[in-house]
C-alpha cells in the first residue's frame, strides 16, 4: 500500500493559510475540486463534517487525519497541507495542528480506503516521518517523502 500512488503535486499544499478546522477543510476540498477530482464539494465536505462531529480526526502530535467516503469522488484521493500557522483542531491531545492528511474515496472503494488509512496513520506515528513532512519546501519534495517512506 503506497500512498504515493494515491498523492499528486497538485493535492499537496505547504503554507496552507487557514482561519480554523473548517476552513482548512474546505480548502482542501476545493484543491481536489480545482484539479477535477470532485464533483459536489458540498457533499463530500458535508460528509468530512459529519466524521469529525464524531470525534475529531486530530489524532495528536500536530497531526490530524480527516476522511471520508463519498461517490462524489471518483477515486481514491490523499491530500496533503501544512498550514502556515499550527491551529485548533480539536485535536486528542488538544495540540493544535500543522500536518494534515485528508484520505477521500467512494464508498466502493471501502476496502483499499481502510488499508491506506492505516497506512497513513502508521507513518505519521514516527517522528522522523513527519518532521521531514515538516521541512519539505515543494510539494514535489512532500511527494518524495511519501515514495520514500515505502
Amino acid at each position: 500500500m503506497r500512498i504515493a500512488d494515491y498523492a499528486a503535486t497538485d493535492l499537496i499544499a505547504t503554507g496552507l493559510e487557514a482561519r480554523d478546522k473548517d476552513d482548512l477543510l474546505q480548502k482542501m476540498v476545493g484543491m481536489l475540486v480545482h484539479s477535477g477530482r470532485v464533483r459536489q464539494s458540498d457533499v463530500l465536505m458535508g460528509e468530512l463534517q459529519k466524521r469529525e462531529r464524531v470525534m475529531s480526526t486530530g489524532i495528536g502530535g500536530g497531526i490530524a487525519l480527516p476522511h471520508a467516503l463519498s461517490n462524489e469522488v471518483e477515486n481514491l484521493e490523499v491530500v496533503f497541507a501544512r498550514t502556515s500557522e499550527p491551529l485548533e483542531f480539536e485535536a486528542l491531545d488538544s495540540s493544535p495542528v500543522d500536518l494534515v492528511v485528508m484520505l477521500v474515496g467512494p464508498k466502493l472503494a471501502s476496502n483499499v480506503y481502510v488499508k491506506l488509512l492505516a497506512r497513513v496513520s502508521r507513518l505519521l506515528q514516527g517522528e522522523e516521518f513527519k518532521q521531514r513532512l515538516r521541512d519539505a519546501a515543494s510539494p514535489e519534495e512532500v511527494l518524495e517523502v511519501f515514495r520514500s517512506a515505502e
